[in-house]
């Protein structure tokens, strides 16, 4: 599959989950690592290793200062790229594997390993670059080999789009590469990943649809998601036949989209202005690879598809 995309001029980032495992918390089901060595493979709380200590969500996170640990990553990082032929990765909840203590460290073992590893080094590295932990929204603070998901480009975007006051110049600031976040270290537009959506959070129509998130199905009591979404209605909330809100939809989504194709950066589209929305506003969207108007290149992921192009 590989080798195809590579034929049609695509290359493949690969979406990988290195910060946590399927174990879940404390209370979980004994899968993996839990089994084999607990407290060398998880962070637990310090001073009461009954209990895990949890930056992503999710029950767990791996112990970042563990050889063992970065051991494992290694080697899988290697087989994608030397075995699989990968061209760079995408690394979830990244501000975790940056843990190596309890602080997000940008010295830590972890990006001592990329740096010097002759085979990872080469490849395109992304960072989503926050987690859930204290001091976790790392945006502009990775090593200037990564890529960064520029989380601030997104809000930006989607506040000027909605007309919140006082964004013009935040907004010309991100839509020309963010140089206040990246230049210090001197880092070029290339190291922002710029993108309104992605495959978690609203889609682009629901951005248009719903000012609040609608996640009742999910059995959670619509706790789970992002609430501060940065969306407006139109006016109706959902979806709607009216004739005000039926064509502000089609035009604001529309609108959203030029802001995607014109900035000094990489470039990142989960999903086409036009395509079904679900039914309702939720936090999970089917994401799609796609080629922006104009594009002649792109890249595909294994769970966020997204095409991207060297910025300036």
């Amino acid at each position: 599959m590989v080798k195809t995309l590579h034929e049609a001029g695509l290359e493949v980032i690969l979406d990988v989950v290195y910060n946590h495992t399927a174990e879940g918390n404390e209370k979980g089901p004994t899968l993996s690592f839990r089994g084999i060595d607990n407290a060398s493979y998880y962070r637990l709380v310090d001073g009461d290793w009954q209990h895990y200590y949890d930056t992503t969500g999710t029950g767990n996170s791996l112990l970042m200062r563990h050889p063992y640990v970065l051991q494992l990553i290694m080697d899988s990082l290697r087989y994608w790229v030397t075995e699989m032929h990968v061209d760079g990765f995408r690394f979830d909840l990244a501000a975790t594997l940056a843990r190596q203590f309890h602080e997000v460290d940008r010295l830590s073992a972890f990006f001592d390993l990329i740096q010097q590893d002759p085979v990872i080094s080469r490849v395109k590295l992304i960072a989503e670059p926050w987690d859930v932990g204290e001091g976790g929204y790392q945006v502009g603070n990775f090593p200037p080999l990564w890529s960064e998901w520029n989380g601030k480009y997104r809000d930006a975007v989607r506040d000027f789009w909605r007309g919140e006051e006082h964004t013009l110049g935040e907004f010309a600031s991100r839509l020309t590469g963010s140089s206040d976040l990246y230049q210090h270290s001197r880092r070029r537009p290339r190291a922002s990943v710029n993108f309104v959506t992605a495959h978690d959070g609203f889609t682009l129509r629901d951005l248009v649809s719903y000012n609040d998130k609608h996640n009742e199905a999910n059995g959670e009591d619509n706790r789970d998601g992002e609430s501060h979404n940065r969306s407006w209605n139109c006016g109706a909330e959902g979806e709607t036949r009216t004739a005000r809100c039926s064509s502000c939809v089609p035009a604001s989504t529309a609108t959203s989209w030029p802001p995607c194709c014109s900035h000094r950066a990489s470039r990142c589209s989960a999903t086409a202005t036009n395509w079904p929305a679900p039914s309702a506003a939720t936090t999970t969207p089917t994401a799609r690879t796609t080629r922006s108007p104009g594009s002649t290149g792109g890249s595909a992921t294994s769970s966020a598809p997204c095409w991207t192009s060297p910025g300036s």
